[in-house]
């Protein structure tokens, strides 16, 4: 069964959405997003031919600042992710 143009256009709306919510949850709990989903991220940007402009300058320093600072964070806790992912799977165990 063929799909329609709507549904094609939706569907790649809703994968476009799922990176882009998938992503920022990851940076608002400041854990960093597994490669196979940046992979599949910059991948599905690339075969669309999305590009960065250079005039978009400005956002890129602004996420740069962004992700600096939540590095920072994570050192000045001593927050280490394997830590959190160990403490989760015992939290899930024990409960």
């Amino acid at each position: 069964m063929a799909s329609s143009r709507k549904e094609l256009e939706e569907l790649h709306k809703m994968i476009a959405q799922s990176f882009k919510m998938r992503i920022a949850a990851d940076m608002t709990d400041e854990i960093p997003t597994d490669a196979a989903t940046l992979s599949a991220a910059v991948k599905f940007l690339k075969d669309n031919a999305v590009t960065a402009d250079p005039a978009d300058q400005d956002d890129l320093h602004e996420l740069r600042d962004r992700l600096a600072e939540q590095a920072a964070n994570r050192k000045k806790r001593g927050t280490n992710v394997l830590d959190l992912v160990k403490s989760d799977l015992r939290d899930g165990t024990d409960g």
